[in-house]
């Protein structure tokens, strides 16, 4: 016997599926809607006028092409329909970005991060409530309604988004999400701060329309998202991609998680500074280091390159486990990419299968240090079209 078609999971889905036609196709007019989602036109207008009703998408006049006769009606994600808003909470600081329902982005703002769970919530609280105050639109009474929260912690979290460990916090064993929710008193979708990234290149990145890629990033720590068949991995109880503690210095420098010589202690921000410092290089942050290094200081090109190196073994386990299309580097590896990328390349020369390595693209991340806030935004987008029912 055929399994019962659920027709409300079906009109849900399909109504997401003329959402981000319509946020990849800004004034898309409605004609094009049936072959950009391949839905019928009798659904994709019934669908359209839910939506119009609802207040989520509205109507303007398409940019006419010197043509002759009825204007035509262009169809946009409504910028009034809603706010999402996503962040990065590390150690150091808090990385906040506010948009759009569409994915635009609004405002932007830094606070400082803490290693204390309860300072670092009212610090995400304040500094969210900054950024929706500063995305009102002028001559506007108030912001668009917050719809959603999405936050990337570098942790490890499993399948139902407790945080079971984050060594550069000094967290272990907490229920985060419903501790954001009561802090911040809004729907909350918190993710693994490097799959959360992933899940931005995917949606707004460089990764758009591929299915299987590897994605970078190094903060206060190093991780790897990883889609295959245009899916996010995560693994049994949701922690792949921690490329960041495989091994690269057998018995190496001391690692947050208890181990010695992961690649997250040669080649993370925060491991690079260190070093630095340790060489007489005190220096605030990454873009002071790549500074320096374009300048031909040896010490912080000696590090980079040696970063590159290791991140380039590393990946080159990734490569033959996996057989990616596309690696981007991202976060704040993209600033120190053009020191990074060489050694990286030498790497994955040595270490990747031939077959694997020959068609192997790599990219630096156009969204750069946001990807991770982005990812937020990627989360909370997620959550708001997951929510059953009317979408607003």
């Amino acid at each position: 016997m055929l399994p019962r078609v659920n027709s409300a999971a079906i009109r849900r889905l399909n109504m997401v599926r003329v959402f981000h036609a319509l946020r990849e196709n800004p004034s898309c007019a409605q004609r094009d809607l049936s072959r950009l989602t391949g839905l019928d036109k009798a659904t994709t207008s019934a669908i359209v006028a839910q939506m119009i009703e609802e207040g989520l998408v509205e109507r303007s006049e398409a940019p006419r092409a010197r043509r002759i006769g009825r204007p035509e009606t262009a169809l946009g994600i409504a910028p009034s329909a809603g706010l999402l808003v996503g962040a990065r909470l590390e150690p150091g600081t808090i990385r906040i970005v506010s948009t759009t329902l569409a994915g635009t982005v609004v405002e932007q703002a830094q606070v400082p991060g803490s290693t204390d769970l309860a300072t670092a919530l009212r610090r995400l609280h304040e500094g969210i409530n900054a950024v929706v105050a500063a995305s009102r639109p002028e001559g506007v009474a108030l912001p668009p309604p917050l719809r959603g929260i999405g936050i990337g912690i570098p942790a490890l979290m499993d399948r139902e988004g407790r945080l079971v460990l984050a060594p550069n916090l000094g967290w272990r064993d907490t229920p985060i999400r419903p501790l954001l929710e009561e802090a911040l008193g809004a729907p909350v979708h918190v993710d693994n701060d490097t799959k959360a990234a992933a899940m931005a290149e995917r949606l707004f990145g460089a990764c758009r329309g591929v299915e299987d890629f590897v994605y970078l990033t190094g903060h206060s720590g190093v991780g790897g998202g990883l889609f295959l068949g245009g899916r996010l991995y995560r693994g049994a109880q949701g922690f792949a991609g921690e490329i960041g503690h495989l091994t690269v210095v057998p018995g190496g420098r001391p690692c947050g998680c208890g181990k010695r010589g992961c690649l997250e202690t040669y080649v993370s921000e925060t491991s690079i500074l260190a070093q630095a410092a340790e060489r007489g290089r005190a220096l605030p942050d990454l873009w002071a280091a790549a500074a320096a290094a374009r300048e031909g200081d040896p010490v912080l090109r000696t590090l980079l390159e040696a970063a590159g190196s290791h991140l380039g073994v590393a990946l080159s386990h990734m490569v033959n486990l996996t057989n990616p299309e596309l690696v981007v580097l991202g976060g704040n590896l993209s600033i120190v990419a053009e020191f990074v990328l060489p050694a990286l390349n030498a790497a994955l020369d040595e270490h990747a299968l031939e077959p694997l390595r020959r068609d192997l693209r790599l990219l630096v991340s156009p969204l750069g240090p946001d990807a991770v806030p982005m990812g937020g935004i990627a989360l909370a987008m997620d959550g708001f079209l997951s929510v059953p029912g009317p979408i607003l």
